[in-house]
Order: C-alpha cells, then structure tokens, then sequence
C-alpha cells in the first residue's frame, strides 16, 4: 500500500507540475491580451473626454427640412439640444474633433426619415475610410472623401431615438502630420445636416394631383367660346332672307301691269 501511494503521489506531482508548466506559457498572452483591453477602454475614456460639447440655447428658427447649415449659421438651431465631438465655427463649415460626434435633438425623431448630408473634403488619413452613421438600433456607414459630397440616407427605426451619432475612423491633428500648428484632432467637415420624414415626404402627391384641376380650367373656355359663335351666324342668315323676299314681292307686282290690254 505505501508503494502505491508512493507512486501515486510522483504521478500528481509531476501532472501538477506540466500543468502549471502549460499555465505560465499562457500567463504573457493573458498579460497582453489584457493590457490591450486596458489601453483600449482608456483610449475610448480619453477621446471621450476630450471631445467638445455643447448647449444649445436660443438657437436659431430652423425646421428639421432646412437643417443645420455649417458653412452659413455661426450657431446651432433650436431643435438642437447638444452636440458632441464638432469644432468651432468657420465659414466653410465645421470639423469633427476627436473620434465620436453625437447630435442630440430637443424632441424624438421621426421612425422614418431621410437624412441628407453634405461635406467638404476630409482631412489627412481619413480619406477614403469608412465614417459610421447610428441613428438608434439603425446603423450606416459611408466613405471620406477628399472631394466635396453628398450622401443621403433613408433610416428607420424600430424605437424612437433623439441623436443622430458619427464614429470619425482616424481623427489626426495638422500638427501630428506637420501640416501646420493646428492641435485639434480632426477628421471630416460637415457643411450641412437636413431631415426630412416620411410626413413631409407624403404631402408632395397631394399637391400634384391637385394640378389637373387647375389645367382643366382653359378646357371650359372653348365651350363658351363656341356658343357665342354659334348665335353670331344665325343673326347674320335671317337678315338677307326677309329682304330678298320682299325684293320678289316687288317684281311680281311689276311684271303684273304689262299685262293689261
């Protein structure tokens, strides 16, 4: 009996030891999978934090149509409440600064809409990356340019939602790329934002078929036209046919008197 216990005790011992010997291969992978993780929620905090954010009060008289226009109005209007991630004013619109945008809305949006965007050019290496579009649980996504665009883009969503967010892929800094002093971490331009709903979207038919009513209108005119025609030629033919009538009246009685002997 001590004998087996003997080997049973070498056998734990050794399993043991090839098992922690397995453990601590796997232990730098764990570090560093961790540390990335780490790093990670820090850069996602820092950026977050970063970013600037704005009250909107006494905003400007704009419709949800009309928009947010960049490039014209130095403010916001006032169905904006906040805005996140979007640099001060300049006459040719406004950059994203930092990683997130987020517009937040001083009532829900529409379940459905379009939303029309116009931009300039992008910035540095964001140029031909994907910008991410979430409106609520419905999610986008459209590419920089280093040209001038317009995007358009029909959501739907299956809740109401107030904020229309942007996930800028590589927000950079001229001064990082030795483009100029410029330490704003920025990435594309926005130079205007319009919704339109599905409401607005409905009225337009009503008002074209309203337009055959107002073409139809000159169809009438030749009816009236016509009557007053029709009366003009009927006056016109009686007249000649009393006065010939008595023009032969007139020569009967003449061609009567030869006749006496």
């Amino acid at each position: 009996m001590v004998k087996h216990k003997k080997v049973d005790r070498l056998f734990n011992e050794k399993f043991l030891l090839k098992g922690n010997t397995m453990n601590l291969k796997l232990i730098p992978s764990l570090v560093v999978l961790a540390a990335f993780n780490l790093v990670a929620c820090s850069d996602n905090q820092e950026d977050r934090s970063k970013v600037p954010v704005v009250e909107v009060h006494n905003g400007y008289n704009a419709t949800l149509a009309e928009g947010i226009q960049f490039a014209i109005k130095s403010d916001y209007p006032a169905f904006i409440k906040s805005v996140a991630g979007m640099s001060g004013y300049e006459t040719i619109g406004r950059w994203t600064e930092g990683k997130y945008v987020d517009f937040v809305f001083a009532q829900n949006l529409p379940a459905k809409f379009t939303l029309d965007l116009e931009f300039a050019p992008a910035f540095g290496p964001d140029v031909g990356k994907v910008v991410k579009i979430e409106v609520g649980d419905w999610k986008n996504q459209f590419i920089a340019s280093d040209l001038p665009k317009k995007v358009t883009f029909l959501v739907e969503t299956s809740a109401p939602s107030d904020s229309i967010k942007f996930i800028v892929p590589f927000p950079v800094s001229p001064e990082e790329i030795g483009a100029g002093t410029d330490t704003r971490k920025v990435g594309i331009m926005f130079k205007r934002l319009s919704i339109i709903s599905n409401e607005s979207a409905k009225v337009a038919p009503a008002v074209i078929s309203n337009v055959p009513a107002i073409v139809s209108l000159p169809v009438t005119a030749p009816v009236l036209s016509k009557v007053v025609t029709t009366k003009k030629p009927v006056i016109v033919k009686t007249v000649p046919t009393k006065k010939i009538a008595k023009k032969k009246k007139k020569v009967k009685l003449i061609n009567k008197s030869p006749i006496v002997k």
